[in-house]
Order: structure tokens, then C-alpha cells, then sequence
């Protein structure tokens, strides 16, 4: 209680004093470099950084959010099982891995996803409808805005506001293969200073695999009263998700087994379910005060609920049931203003971050048996940061900025050494308070009227997340370090009124790099704080407008993520494709009633999971092709219907992306294999 005392009232003096020191104004800075993520139009100077616009999002012919992302420079994609929403997908920017999510910051209109449990964030839980924008910000240079976990990017999701639109009301129906049925539906009202909208849709759908069957049932609300000085919202999200596990299927080159080729759609694991359902409500206040300063206090609360089932279908009995609660509390004040030192504009950015989560898991064989472990932890998260951008000179910007953090991390196990399959031992209870920094420092100079050059360099880190905690090598505890990262960063940016394109180079070194070794635990595997590794590589977007009615996108990028020290010096680090190629044709054949979206990617090939020694296969290359019709067949101001026609995998390829090495044999593997070609029809009505 001492040290949240102590945080509220360093809070309550930090804003006390600059509100009363300096002003704010609008920023100068260009469109292109500005990144709204309720950070109050903080810019992220010398950084790489894509916007996905709301139009881009819908035209777009990807099933879901990860397949979406996973067209972009840098961004890759890895799906245990197909089905169109996204369900246990995971997104990795700047090639991390297994540990992907963990080192790319999932943002909700700049409020974090990521929790402190290991799960993947759950990209079903937001309505496609419901966007306005995304966000992408590579490399760390997010971290001093957002905090840790913003290694190797950032990705903001920005919902659509009621506040200073049209009232308009949308629902839509889908039918697709695999028994997929979905309903959309969204709606936006204002009157006076009152707004509000509510986004919601359900899926069902039997799954490309047996036992893959999916239901999910989700919506985000919001209400905003909007004053002459700012405004109040107030935002309520729940889901629920209900998926089968199909499990992996097995490839033994010396046993002559290929189930991916022989048995790709059977199930390994006919009765694994998992259950998810969650809550979530923020609250937030925008000020404008006399002194033309900015203050915006958000709060929010999460709920989520997890339920997973694991049989032995070897006739061992090591069944799994985990029931796991996790409830996470945030309050994050900040400010913006503008201010003049030595003839200078300034532009800052300074607040405040308070995370407090509780996390609660009880695993045992049976669900009529009691548990053999319940783990507890709470986890307290404070960060004082502060961002400036100014003009050095003509055409040449800078920004400094820079984070204090101290977390706080509790973590116990009481373990029944009755209960039915215990063995083992407990962890002992484990506390620990820890201080970090992170800064990032950005510059950028117009060398030309269309030509800019830009640079960045920056310190990040991930701290440990409970799952790993409890897998630790220190097998008696928790204890695990705090991985850390520095980026240097270079490119150039062109663009003309049709033609625009964006490259830059990286380079990154990390320390106590999180990962799991499989070798560990007596061959069960435990997490680790791995030799240091780094990463080089490149990335470029390119745009042109071939007519006003033809837009072509084309994207490239390659990376060599490699262990620097230890055992695996040289090694590639597992799941990290080395190129990674990407296009996207748009044409408006009749104006918006007929746009037709082709789009084309390329994965390299790259190692297993756990194939650290690189003596393994790979998981192979490969190309998709996907294509969509749609079109809005109402005019401007007008009710009417409304539809799109998507074909996925068009050339019917067979694939995975994702894949597991036997510890003990090189030619032993598991796979999870992806969907074929895949029909989707889409109807709806907007009013």
C-alpha cells in the first residue's frame, strides 16, 4: 500500500507542475510521420512506421487482422489453424520467433493488450468493423510511449469514434467453407454532445480440421459526451471464444510417417477444447486548460477467464486441466503541449503509467480432482516517461525521449503433493522489486522537397511473463532477468503526389533474451534467459498510383536473426524467415460499387521451434494468392446494400508456418497444417 501511495501522489505532483509550466498547440510536423494513438498526436520521428487506413482494411481481401498485418514490410503472421478470424494467431515484427507476441506491443486506442500471462492477444476480440485505422510503428522506438514488451514494434488499433460522424447503422451476413456462418453489425448515433456506437459480431464455424470447431461471440461500445474544453467516454468490451484443439500432425522422415501429406485435416487430439471469455472498461477524460495545455486521465479494467482441456491420448493419464483468471488494472495520465526555449518550438509528451495485474491458476489432471498446482501472482508495473520533439536547425528534427520504470512481481505455488498425478516439487514464493530505462533518439532531415532522410537509436526490454516465470530454469522459483535491446536504425522516404516509397536498415542487439529451451527440465523444457543474439535487416514499402482508379502496393523485407554467444554462435534463431515478399493491386472498376483487391505474398523458408542447433528441416517456403470483389452499391448519404466476394489461397496451396522439433530426434517434427483454398460471400445493409 506504501508503494501505490507513493506512486499516486509522484503522479499527482509530476502533472501539478507541468501544467502549470508550459502550452500547447497544434503540431507542425507532417501527416505521414504522425501517430495518433491517444498519445495526443505524439510523433515518432527517425522511426519506420504504416499507416492502415480504414478503406485499405476493408477492401483488403485477408480473413482477419493477422493475415491483414502479415501483408506489411517486417510483419509476419504464424496460424495454428485456419478459419478466417484469427483464433491462437500470433503476429511478430522484426523476427522474434516463438516469442513474437511477447516482443510486439498490441495496443487498443493506445491502451495495451498484452498481458503478463504468455497467451497470444486474442485479435477475434475486435469487430473489423469496428477500425478506423492501425498503427505500425517498427523497431522499439514505441517503448518510451508505451513501455516494455515494444522490442521489436508497435501496432495500435484505433476504433472508430462516434463523436463527429454521421449517424449510420450497418449489418452483415457471411457464409464460407468449413460451415462458417458470421454476422456483423454496428451502428453510430449523436445527438447534441452525446454519441455513441456498438460494434458486435459472431462467428461459427466447424474448422478446416476435426475437433477445430470455433464459436465466438464479441462487442465494443461506447458512449462520449463531448464539451467545449474536451470530453468524457466511457468504453464496455465482452467475448466469449470456444475453440477445439486438433493438435499437430506428426512427420517421423525415419519411421517413413507424413501425416501432413497422408491425414492433414484429422485430428491428433479429438477432445482438447479451450474457453475464453473477457471483459474489459475504460474510462476516460480530454481537457484542454487555459494555458492551451492538453490533459487526457484514462482507467481501465480486464478480465479475462481461461479454460483449457488436455487429454493423453497416449494412455500415460497425464490429462491437463488449467483454469486460469486474470484481472489487470490500469491508470495512465498524460499530457501534451507546445513551448518556446531559445527561439525553439517544442513539442512533448509527458505521463505516466500505473499497471496493476492479479493472475490466478490452478492445473491439475482432472476436473474432479483437486489441483496439483495453484500459482498465484500479482505483478505492479510504474513509468514516468517524458518525449520531445524540436527543429535543429532548417529541414532537420529531433526527438528525445526517455522512461523510468519499477516493477514490482510476486509469485507463489501451493502445491498438493496428494493430489491425483502429482510430481515434483513447488517453487518457492518469490518476490522482487526491479528499476529500468529505456530512451529513444530520433532525427530526420528533408534533404529535398519529396526526399527525407531518417535515423533512430533506442533501449527496450520485455520482462518476463508468469508463464515463463513458472517454467523457469531456476526450477526451485520465479526468478528470471529482464531481456533488453538496442536498435540502431537508418532509411529514406520519398513521396510525390502518386508515388511514395519508404526503406530503412536495422540493427539489433539483445541480452537475457527470453526463449524456451526444450533440453531443460529432464526433457520437458523450461524457459531460459538465452546467449545474446542480434538481428540485421531491411525493409521497404513502395505505393504508385497507376491511374486514379489503380493503385498498386509492393513490400519487401529480409532479415538474419542469429545467437551471437554460447552453444548456437552463428545459429539462426527458429521461426525467423529470411525474406519476406508482398503485393497488393487495387482497382476501381466502378467507382465503389466494383473494387476488385489481388494480393500476393511471399514466406522464406526458416527453422523449427526448438532447432536451435540448425540440424533439422525447415519449415518450407511459400506463396498465397487471394482475391476479393466487393462494393458498396448505395450512394453517398444514402440506405443500401452492400457486399464482397473473397477467395483465399486461390492457388489451392497445401502449408504450415508454423512447427515443432522432436528434442531428442532431428527427423522428427510436428506441423500444424492451414486451410486450402477457401470461398467467402459476404451481404450486407448500411442505413
Amino acid at each position: 500500500m506504501k508503494q501505490c501511495h507513493f506512486i499516486l501522489t509522484a503522479a499527482g505532483v509530476i502533472f501539478s507542475l507541468l501544467l502549470t509550466t508550459y502550452s500547447w498547440a497544434q503540431s507542425t510536423l507532417s501527416d505521414e510521420l504522425i501517430v495518433t494513438a491517444t498519445r495526443l498526436g505524439s510523433t515518432m520521428t527517425g522511426a519506420s512506421v504504416t499507416v492502415i487506413e480504414e478503406k485499405d482494411i476493408r477492401n483488403s481481401p485477408a480473413e482477419d487482422l493477422p493475415n491483414l498485418l502479415g501483408l506489411e514490410a517486417g510483419v509476419y503472421n504464424r496460424d495454428l489453424f485456419s478459419g478466417g478470424s484469427g483464433a491462437q494467431a500470433t503476429v511478430d515484427i522484426r523476427g522474434f520467433g516463438a516469442v513474437g507476441t511477447q516482443n510486439t506491443l498490441l495496443l487498443l486506442d493506445g491502451r495495451r493488450l498484452n498481458d503478463i500471462d504468455l497467451a497470444a492477444v486474442d485479435f477475434t476480440n475486435i469487430p473489423l468493423d469496428s477500425i478506423k485505422k492501425i498503427e505500425i510503428i517498427r523497431g522499439n522506438a514505441g517503448s518510451v510511449l508505451y513501455g516494455d514488451g515494444a522490442v521489436g514494434g508497435v501496432i495500435n488499433i484505433v476504433t472508430k469514434s462516434p463523436a463527429n460522424r454521421p449517424n449510420s447503422a450497418n449489418i452483415d451476413y457471411a457464409i464460407a467453407e468449413q460451415q462458417r456462418h458470421e454476422t456483423n453489425m454496428s451502428i453510430s448515433q449523436s445527438r447534441g454532445r452525446y454519441s455513441v456506437n456498438f460494434s458486435s459480431n459472431y462467428v461459427q464455424a466447424a474448422g478446416f480440421r476435426d475437433n477445430n470447431s470455433l464459436l465466438q461471440r464479441n462487442a465494443i461500445g461506447q458512449v462520449r459526451h463531448t464539451g467545449n474544453s474536451g470530453e468524457t467516454f466511457i468504453k464496455l468490451g465482452a467475448d466469449f471464444q470456444s475453440l477445439g484443439l486438433p493438435g499437430a500432425r506428426l512427420i517421423d522422415r525415419a519411421a517413413g510417417t507424413d501425416e501432413f501429406v497422408t491425414a492433414r485435416d484429422e485430428a491428433t487430439t479429438p477432445l482438447d477444447k479451450a474457453l475464453q471469455s473477457g471483459l474489459r472498461l475504460d474510462l476516460g477524460i480530454t481537457r484542454e486548460l487555459s494555458n492551451g495545455a492538453e490533459l487526457i486521465l484514462d482507467a481501465g479494467v480486464r478480465k479475462k477467464d481461461q479454460d483449457s482441456s488436455i487429454e493423453d491420448n497416449t494412455g500415460g493419464g497425464f490429462n491437463q486441466i488449467i483454469d486460469t483468471e486474470l484481472t489487470t488494472w490500469s491508470l495512465t495520465p498524460r499530457a501534451n503541449m507546445e513551448w518556446l526555449l531559445i527561439g525553439q518550438d517544442h513539442q512533448s509528451t509527458i505521463g505516466a503509467d500505473l499497471y496493476y495485474a492479479f493472475y490466478n491458476s490452478d492445473r491439475g489432471r482432472n476436473r474432479d480432482e483437486p489441483p496439483i498446482h495453484k500459482y498465484r501472482a500479482h505483478q505492479t508495473t510504474f513509468g514516468l516517461y517524458g518525449q520531445d520533439d524540436f527543429r535543429l536547425s532548417d529541414g532537420l528534427t529531433a526527438q528525445f525521449g526517455g522512461r523510468f520504470m519499477w516493477n514490482k512481481f510476486t509469485g507463489g505455488d501451493e502445491f498438493d503433493p496428494n493430489a491425483p498425478g502429482a510430481f515434483g516439487s513447488k517453487r518457492e514464493t518469490t518476490g522482487a522489486v526491479d528499476q529500468y530505462y529505456v530512451y529513444n533518439i530520433g532525427l530526420e532531415y528533408k534533404m529535398r522537397q519529396n526526399l527525407t532522410a531518417f535515423g533512430r537509436t533506442g533501449r527496450s526490454i520485455r520482462l518476463p511473463t508468469i508463464n515463463e516465470r513458472i517454467a523457469s530454469s531456476d526450477d526451485s522459483t520465479f526468478k528470471l532477468k529482464t531481456q533488453i535491446s538496442r536498435d540502431v536504425e537508418a532509411g529514406l522516404r520519398y513521396q510525390t503526389e502518386k508515388f511514395s516509397l519508404q526503406g530503412s536498415a536495422f540493427f539489433m542487439k539483445l541480452k537475457n533474451e527470453l526463449r524456451f529451451d526444450p533440453t531443460l527440465g529432464g526433457g520437458f523444457g523450461l524457459n531460459e534467459n538465452a546467449a545474446p543474439t542480434r538481428r540485421v535487416g531491411s525493409e521497404m514499402t513502395g505505393a504508385y498510383e497507376i491511374t486514379s482508379n489503380l493503385k498498386l502496393q509492393v513490400n519487401v523485407a529480409v532479415i538474419d536473426a542469429k545467437f551471437r554467444k554460447g552453444a548456437f554462435a552463428g545459429n539462426q534463431v527458429p521461426l525467423v524467415p529470411q525474406w519476406q515478399l508482398g503485393s497488393r493491386l487495387n482497382w476501381r472498376l466502378i467507382e465503389d460499387k466494383l473494387i476488385a483487391t489481388l494480393s500476393a505474398s511471399y514466406i522464406d523458408q526458416a527453422r523449427l521451434e526448438n532447432d536451435e542447433s540448425n540440424q533439422g528441416e525447415q519449415v518450407p517456403d511459400y506463396y498465397l494468392v487471394d482475391l476479393r470483389f466487393g462494393g458498396d452499391l448505395s450512394g453517398e448519404g444514402y440506405s443500401g446494400p452492400n457486399w464482397s466476394m473473397e477467395l483465399t489461397n486461390l492457388l489451392d496451396k497445401n502449408y504450415y508456418n508454423y512447427g515443432v522439433r522432436s528434442a531428442t530426434n532431428i527427423t522428427r517434427f510436428n506441423v500444424y497444417p492451414l486451410a486450402g483454398r477457401a470461398f467467402l460471400l459476404r451481404f450486407g445493409w448500411k442505413i
